[in-house]
């Protein structure tokens, strides 16, 4: 059975309950693990990612979108989280030009992909996609999805 088969497809109701989310999905991930989230704007993936990284043991106050700064590492005991944005970036050639192949390469950490569709060829196979839609209010669906 899938990692995720019984966590996903899933609906939340509030940014916090969105939170809780992520830390369940992060009580599946491993060191090596590249999750790459689509979503419009506002959907929530940072809220998401906040999740990941509470249940991760990192400090989910560290965690904002990376837009501007692009990738955001967090702490969490024994590895790193890797939080990369690629909203602004204009492609996989821009990417790799900030160093990205080394991100997505990192065995010590879990690296979370916010806007994933503009490196989408560098995504390994292994990637979870993952797709957080808006629906009416504060409600948001997750599902599993190819990328």
């Amino acid at each position: 059975m899938p990692r995720f088969a019984s966590l996903l497809p899933a609906s939340t109701a509030s940014p916090d309950a969105t939170e809780a989310l992520g830390q369940a999905l992060a009580a599946r991930l491993h060191p090596g693990d590249i999750v790459a989230i689509y979503g419009d704007l506002g959907a929530g993936k940072t809220h998401l990612t906040r999740g990941i990284v509470r249940g991760l043991g990192g400090d989910p106050d560290d965690v904002s979108s990376p837009t501007f700064a692009l990738v955001q590492t967090y702490r969490a005991p024994g590895f790193a989280v890797h939080h990369i944005d690629t909203y602004r970036l204009d492609g996989p050639d821009a990417f790799r030009a900030i160093g990205g192949d080394d991100l997505l390469d990192d065995p010590s950490a879990v690296t979370v992909v916010e806007w994933p569709e503009r490196i989408a060829s560098l995504l390994p196979l292994e990637t979870l996609h993952l797709a957080l839609r808006h629906g009416p209010g504060d409600v948001r669906t997750l599902e599993e999805t190819h990328g």
